[in-house]
């Protein structure tokens, strides 16, 4: 077994997808589809690798290539809900040092995600603590929309149902012009919470690529009024949908849009024949507001794992002294 990898092209992206299609860590964020819209919303430096084991794809590696002190790295790709290195289940990690080591020749540092904490035992390389985050996922299958309800407190029932009580509808944006009033409030929600805003065309470029079959919009109003809104992505292959980005109208005061468009989103998987709901990646940490919110409706904190592996002495000097890269900031 002699492990080798390969820079994703033309000629080899057939086995890229084939493998990302039948992996049960494969998803719509390592697909090549969401490669696309990446380079063309932000005009991105990806390389993406495929890991193999003679000539057996065994893994994916999406990335995007940044620089330190004019070295060149590889962190995890951006705006991607998962991104971490997929590899066989047959794969040994005790060999994940080997996969490494390939990087090694042209990099001087690379910055990845696993679920797997036991590929972290064996790096030989200087590594450090790269921010663990998670999934926070609801297993429909253990945890139906039923179960989710009884289990809510009579405060976050009240608010849920507030919003149909009071005339409230959901509806669905169909055509693209529709955007921009998503928009609006989605930016005005990030500018109150101090987050960084992504401009319309990147909400304009995921339609062109993933409407209607794995891109739903949606906008909570009565008339005139918008409460808020969302953007759920489907992968039907993997029967799995990711609650993506939200809009809440922080001027509608003593109304909580975010409690309604969980529950309405968990009642559409479920009545799509969904078996999982991704609420979006969270630092596990029970005081945070956010983590709380999804917790209750039934989300599971699903720990990602993430290393900084330094191959290059001036990076790993660069980085005791300052602490973090300044191309992972």
């Amino acid at each position: 077994m002699t492990y080798s990898i390969e820079l994703l092209t033309r000629d080899n992206a057939d086995r890229w997808d084939t493998f990302n299609n039948r992996s049960p860590e494969g998803t719509l964020f390592h697909s090549l589809k969401w490669k696309q819209v990446l380079e063309d919303a932000f005009h991105l430096r990806l390389k993406y690798y495929l890991i193999l084991d003679d000539d057996d794809v065994v893994g994916i590696s999406p990335w995007i290539e940044q620089s330190a002190l004019n070295l060149r790295g590889l962190v995890s790709i951006p705006e991607s809900e998962v991104n971490n290195i997929v590899l066989d289940g047959g794969f040994d990690p005790g060999r994940f040092k080997e996969i490494l080591s390939l990087f090694a020749r042209e990099h001087a540092f690379l910055h990845f995600n696993t679920y797997h904490p036991d590929l972290l035992d064996g790096i030989t390389y200087s590594s450090y603590p790269g921010g663990d985050t998670g999934n926070m996922v609801i297993n429909l299958q253990e945890n139906p929309p039923e179960a989710i309800w009884g289990a809510l407190s009579k405060k976050t029932v009240k608010s849920t149902l507030r919003f149909p009580k009071e005339g409230f509808e959901l509806q669905e944006i169909d055509r693209r012009s529709d955007i921009e009033l998503f928009y609006q409030y989605y930016e005005k929600n990030l500018l109150h919470i101090n987050g960084d805003i992504l401009p319309l065309s990147y909400f304009e470029t995921l339609w062109d690529y993933f409407s209607p079959d794995h891109l739903r919009i949606v906008i909570l109003r009565k008339g005139d009024t918008i409460a808020g809104g969302s953007t759920t992505f489907m992968d039907p292959m993997k029967k799995m949908v990711y609650f993506g980005y939200q809009a809440l109208n922080r001027d509608l005061l003593h109304y909580t849009p975010a409690y309604y468009l969980n529950w309405e989103l968990i009642n559409w998987a479920w009545d799509n024949g969904y078996e999982k709901v991704s609420m979006g990646r969270q630092r596990r940490d029970p005081e945070n507001p956010r983590f709380r919110e999804k917790t209750k409706f039934g989300a599971e904190h699903i720990p990602i794992h993430t290393k900084l592996v330094v191959y290059s002495r001036a990076v790993s000097l660069l980085y005791r002294l300052k602490r973090k890269l300044p191309a992972l900031s």
